[in-house]
Parts: structure tokens; C-alpha cells; sequence
């Protein structure tokens, strides 16, 4: 790979993990939910899917550990940025295996095809979200903050509603932008 295709590689990364962090930090809905907690709705997954799906695994995992956890910090939820961290880096790892090795979708032509793989391929990395963050949290929470058991295991189910709702938004925007990206910016670049 060049260097000017590394450099829009990054820039790109770059690019998506800002999106990331402004939907999470501007755009995001807060419901309440059990204990007294919120549930933070939000499309920010819709970049680390599409970073995953054009950049691959490592910009797509980076895009989403350091887009989110640098919002968490921003935002006053320090306590959730190492979380974080650890389960946006695993949905973009996801997303980009199930993207680039299972589907390949980056040599996939016909456009209603890769609409639907792409579609299949984040719901696939959402879900593997849907469970691994909770479980990240709780363990986190449990063992290194020292929270109760009952409070540990609340804000996991609270998380996994949460990820769970924002993963449709999330899915649907990826890939229509996944396949706008293929057919107009990056139609005959050679990073994809």
C-alpha cells in the first residue's frame, strides 16, 4: 500500500471517528431507564461500521475506541471510557470480518447484493455489541470500580437495551452510505 493511500486511509478513520464522537456528544436521546440510570440512544455505530467495511479491521476497531471513548471522557462518563474502549474496537473488529472475510464485500458489484451483505454484516457486528458490551461493563464495573453486584448487573441489561436500539438506526445508515461510498467517492479508488 503507498503512502498516499495510508494517508487516506487514516484521514478517513480520522473522518468516521469524528462523526462517531458528534453523534454521540450532540446527537444522542437519553431515556430513562431501570435504577434510576439513562440509556443513551445514538447513530454513532453507523460510523464504526462504515470505517470497518471500507478501511477494515484496524482503522474500523480504532474508529470506534477512540471516536467513543474520547466522547464518554468529553462528555463526564470517564468512569465508562475504558469499556468503551475495549467494546467499540471489538464491533469494529466484528464488522470488518464479517464485511471484508465472510461477504467480501468490497468486490461485490451488483448494488442490491451488497445492500443487503452489508446490512447482514452489521447487524452480525451489532449483536456481537449487543452482548460483549454488557458483559465488558459489568465485569468492569463489578471488579475494577467495585460497584455492587445488583447495580453492576442493571447497567449491563441497561447497556445491552440501549446498544440494541441504536444498532437499527445504525445498520440502515451504514449501509446506504456504505453504498453511496462504493458507487460515487471511492469508485475507482484503489483503498477499498
Amino acid at each position: 500500500m503507498s503512502r498516499n493511500e495510508n494517508i487516506t486511509k487514516l484521514t478517513l478513520a480520522a473522518m468516521f471517528a469524528a462523526l462517531a464522537f458528534i453523534c454521540f456528544s450532540y446527537l444522542r436521546i437519553e431515556i430513562p431507564m431501570g435504577g434510576g440510570m439513562t440509556g443513551k440512544i445514538y447513530i454513532g455505530h453507523a460510523f464504526i461500521l462504515l470505517s470497518a467495511f471500507l478501511l477494515g479491521a484496524k482503522y474500523g476497531g480504532l474508529t470506534g475506541a477512540i471516536g467513543l471513548s474520547l466522547a464518554d471522557i468529553l462528555a463526564g462518563y470517564v468512569v465508562s471510557a475504558p469499556p468503551t474502549f475495549i467494546a467499540k474496537f471489538l464491533l469494529g473488529l466484528a464488522a470488518s470480518l464479517m464485511a471484508q472475510q465472510i461477504f467480501h464485500l468490497n468486490s461485490i458489484t451488483n448494488k442490491k447484493r451488497l445492500c443487503i451483505l452489508s446490512g447482514i454484516a452489521g447487524t452480525v457486528a451489532c449483536l456481537v455489541n449487543v452482548i460483549t458490551e454488557p458483559v465488558i461493563r459489568y465485569v468492569f464495573k463489578l471488579y475494577i470500580m467495585g460497584y455492587p453486584e445488583p447495580i453492576a448487573y442493571l447497567s449491563a441489561v441497561n447497556c445491552a437495551v440501549s446498544m440494541a436500539v441504536s444498532a437499527i438506526p445504525s445498520i440502515i445508515l451504514a449501509s446506504f452510505l456504505y453504498g453511496i461510498f462504493r458507487s460515487t467517492i471511492l469508485k475507482d479508488s484503489k483503498i477499498i
